[in-house]
């Protein structure tokens, strides 16, 4: 849940459900709980270690973090760091 008066934390959940939308449930799912389960679990493993990110300079997020932590961000995204505040 969301906490009151946070437009910058819904536009990014807005923009995720779009991803989704657009990438996920576009596609024939299974009806079985345990199928399910397993291609969303396929799909967020592809959109955190494969699938590049504009935002994040071509990266994928987890390939993001490491570089980060490296102190190796690529040009033109830092401020994707600078600006990021964790949800807590």
């Amino acid at each position: 849940m969301l906490p009151p008066r946070s437009p910058k934390l819904n536009g990014h959940v807005e923009r995720l459900q779009r991803t989704f939308r657009e990438e996920f449930y576009t596609r024939p799912l299974p009806t079985g709980v345990r199928e399910l389960q397993a291609e969303l679990k396929a799909y967020l493993d592809h959109y955190n270690r494969r699938r590049p990110h504009r935002a994040l300079g071509g990266l994928a997020p987890l390939e993001f973090l490491a570089r980060m932590q490296e102190g190796s961000v690529p040009q033109g995204v830092s401020n994707v760091v600078a600006n990021y505040t964790p949800l807590t």
